[in-house]
């Protein structure tokens, strides 16, 4: 595991010892300060990759646990009253020192369970179990079970699976173990399941059956009464394109966020999430700058959308110090407002004949806007900040002749202020230090 607070340490002693060297040779070793900016780069990216996940564990792997199985209670289910009536079940055990109660079916009479409102996810298909403690009056009685999933209401019942007709020949309490194939679904929000018990009538069956349940006697803990599954119900996939404002491009290198999990939106602006389920909350990050409100997903389907962004098109204008007329063939550059380096350059151009330059898919904030009087970052004679809060927005700046002594590339200059902090920070003063002899 990595100590980063021993690695900050390190770097900032370096710092000191370098200081001095690197400020009173500045014009002579200008590598010496790009070495300073990489261990300054490095150390931010060792740690904007931190992460509070588990050693050994993926993020994305981190999902929900296996979902849980549903014990059937004598007490009426959560409000709404769902109709036709019937009783509770839910993921929670009896208590342990509850005993069991008996109900007696009448043949020809459907019985229900509803368990408590569920979260939307989906569900492939897969097997379902059906535990239950019952004996038969005489003979013999004739149960169906059926699965279904219904609103909160009871009502826009779906058919999950059944099994018809296992015989109950038990005259004590027995436990019959059901085998139910169950069909994939869509679960979305405040959605029942449904349980449907039915002896059936006529034949031989007996006049009644018993079922045993919600408790210990003839049960014991862990063979209770109950609904299992291995089905996952967080079995959705997410599927998130990151697009500009204008709707023209698709962004690569965005964080795309789904609730605490991340993922770098790809070449085609995709963000992608396998066994999801829920209601996630998304938001986008692009250069630093969060390019989206966060709004919700919710996952009972597969889901595939595209994300709108604050991403924007702009035009850069540079006019001389005196405003009369346009600087041609001027380097414009935009740069995440808090770092100034290569690996900050959000956007980056020529004006051409008009002194104009097309910026494209520059996110939204304060950005730092600075301009070069030659292609290779040297030659500063512009830089100041610049909110951009609208698509098409149009951006003058103002050429500062004084700049033009500067010899060094301006991520250059920020750096070396940074770490000669009892020096003067300005870029002018710094570049004009003579050499120490």
């Amino acid at each position: 595991m990595l100590n980063v607070t021993e690695l900050l340490f390190s770097l900032l002693r370096v710092a000191r010892r370098c200081s001095g060297r690197i400020h009173g040779t500045m014009l002579d070793a200008p590598r010496r300060v790009g070495a300073l900016c990489v261990l300054i780069i490095s150390a931010s990216l060792i740690l904007c990759g931190l992460s509070t996940v588990p050693s050994g564990k993926n993020l994305n792997e981190m999902g929900p646990p296996v979902d849980p199985t549903h014990y059937l209670h004598r007490t009426s289910p959560l409000t709404p009253t769902p109709a036709p009536a019937g009783l509770r079940m839910n993921t929670t055990a009896p208590p342990s020192g509850q005993t069991e109660t008996t109900l007696q079916f009448n043949k020809g009479t459907n019985y229900y369970w509803y368990s408590d409102l569920l979260t939307p996810g989906c569900a492939a298909g897969g097997a379902w179990t059906f535990y239950v403690w019952a004996d038969t009056a005489t003979t013999l009685s004739t149960l169906d079970v059926r699965l279904d999933l219904t609103s909160s209401s009871g009502g826009n019942v779906r058919p999950i699976g059944s099994f018809i007709g296992t015989t109950i020949n038990a005259l004590t309490p027995t436990l019959y173990t059901i085998s139910i194939t169950g069909s994939g679904i869509g679960l979305q929000s405040n959605d029942r399941f449904r349980l449907t018990l039915f002896p059936e009538g006529g034949g031989s069956n007996d006049s009644h059956m018993n079922i045993i349940y919600d408790g210990y006697g003839s049960e014991t803990v862990g063979s209770e009464t109950r609904l299992s599954t291995i089905v996952s119900f967080t079995n959705c996939s997410l599927n998130l394109r990151v697009r500009n404002w204008s709707l023209t491009d698709t962004i690569t290198g965005a964080l795309v966020y789904k609730d605490s999990q991340v993922q770098v939106s790809s070449s085609n602006g995709w963000a992608n999430w396998t066994s999801v389920g829920g209601i996630v909350q998304i938001k986008v990050q692009y250069y630093g700058y969060w390019v989206n409100g966060t709004f919700p997903v919710t996952l009972d389907s597969n889901k595939t959308l595209d994300i709108r962004a604050n991403i924007y098109n702009i035009t850069v204008t540079v006019r001389p110090a005196n405003q009369e007329g346009v600087l041609q063939s001027v380097n414009v550059t935009v740069y995440n407002s808090t770092q100034y380096g290569p690996a900050s350059r959000i956007a980056t151009g020529l004006t051409d004949a008009n002194g104009r330059l097309s910026l494209q898919d520059v996110p939204n904030g304060t950005l730092f806007f600075t301009s070069y009087a030659k292609s290779d970052y040297s030659i500063l004679i512009s830089g100041f900040s610049q909110t951009v809060s609208t698509n098409g927005q149009s951006i003058s700046l103002i050429a500062d002749q004084n700049a033009g002594t500067a010899t060094l590339p301006w991520e250059v200059f920020f750096i070396a202020s940074f770490v000669l902090s009892r020096w003067p920070t300005a870029p002018d003063n710094a570049a004009k230090r003579k050499p120490k002899t």
